[in-house]
């Protein structure tokens, strides 16, 4: 993975070693191949970041909130296409039924809560919110912004109304639900979702923005809310790296919960959607890719996988200003995959090499 090596070596030249940074690993056959931290999780001690640094996920959490409700679906506590304005009490003032399916996929027309707090006189954007307040601003909706299944728009408010249907058919909280169900089985323990703002998290990665008028050129950006569903997560490249190998395992087998939450949902025109449950889907230079990423309080997070290949690549961040180039790594993947391709007689197979870390 020459090109990949090369896009994130050049990427650490640009950042001093003093201040905020990234972690990046790619994996093939559920190993990594490259590995590489630079920067520092904590700038007020001068932690380094490594493999157990714990980032805050953003939007990319939503991976796992889908495979807590599929889980569901799959063991017939939830249905992917009935109504849900009966469980779901935030909901019952529309006139159209909304489905399991369209929050999974963003086409439920329920308007996302994020822009509401731009019309909110007198708000700041330190003050806080969570689940609770979220449930109860969707209960206020009084309309959808188009007709069930007609469109896709993303809205976080599908996630939120998610961590709470998990909750009613589990009768666990989502956090709990992941724990058992995803993360603990993998030994997972530097990952879950953030319930409890105030809780010691233990290598907990603190992020950062440019700001010369400030000590140290930098501004600690600081969190605001403990919403989980639509984000939530905190997990470290370690954990990550053991959630991609299962993830490629899973994909091998088409009876996998991993394999639901790629199902496709046909538009209106006939093609499928390319969000499916959590997960996006994109073609590239004739080859497939399923990815997610997520952004808030200065935190970029982006997980890019070729299943073709069994081909991960992992970029977290805890610099505001360092968001993932995903062109920039497609161009590199693709380089990568070209130079598998020839050496292995035209097929897409992954690498097989020693692993390169760097601290």
């Amino acid at each position: 993975m020459q090109a990949l090596s090369t896009h994130f070596r050049s990427l650490q030249a640009t950042l001093p070693a003093n201040g905020p940074g990234f972690s990046a690993i790619v994996l093939a056959r559920g190993a990594p191949v490259f590995e590489l931290h630079h920067g520092l999780a904590c700038m007020e001690l001068e932690v380094p970041l490594s493999g157990q640094s714990r980032y805050y996920l953003g939007s990319e959490s939503k991976q796992f909130t889908a495979a807590c409700a599929i889980d569901l679906v799959r063991k017939g506590a939830l249905s992917l296409d009935t109504d849900l304005r009966p469980q779901l009490p935030e909901i019952r003032q529309f006139d159209q039924a909304i489905t399991l399916r369209q929050l999974l996929n963003h086409t439920s027309g329920i308007p996302d809560y994020l822009p509401c707090f731009d019309y909110q006189v007198h708000r700041h954007d330190s003050d806080y919110f969570d689940n609770t307040m979220i449930l109860a601003l969707i209960r206020k909706f009084d309309e959808l912004d188009f007709e069930p299944g007609a469109q896709y728009d993303y809205s976080n408010s599908n996630y939120i109304l998610l961590a709470r249907l998990v909750e009613i058919a589990s009768g666990q909280p989502l956090a709990a639900y992941a724990r058992q169900l995803l993360f603990a089985p993998l030994g997972m323990a530097n990952t879950g979702y953030d319930e409890d703002r105030h809780a010691i998290m233990r290598h907990r990665v603190r992020s950062y923005s440019a700001d010369p008028d400030r000590p140290h050129g930098w501004r600690q950006e600081l969190g605001n809310a403990n919403t989980i569903g639509d984000g939530g997560v905190y997990a470290s490249s370690d954990d990550l790296a053991r959630w991609e190998a299962e993830w490629h395992r899973q994909y091998a087998d088409p009876a996998s919960l991993v394999r639901s939450l790629l199902q496709e949902t046909i538009d209106s025109t006939g093609v499928p959607h390319t969000y499916r449950f959590g997960l996006e889907c994109l073609r590239h230079d004739d080859i497939d890719y399923v990815f997610h990423g997520g952004h808030l309080w200065g935190f970029h997070t982006l997980i890019l996988r070729v299943p073709a290949a069994g081909v991960s690549v992992i970029q977290l961040s805890n610099h505001g200003e360092l968001a993932a180039d995903r062109e920039a790594i497609l161009a590199a993947l693709a380089t990568d995959l070209g130079a598998l391709r020839l050496a292995n007689h035209g097929a897409l197979t992954p690498p097989v090499g020693t692993a390169l870390k760097d601290q």
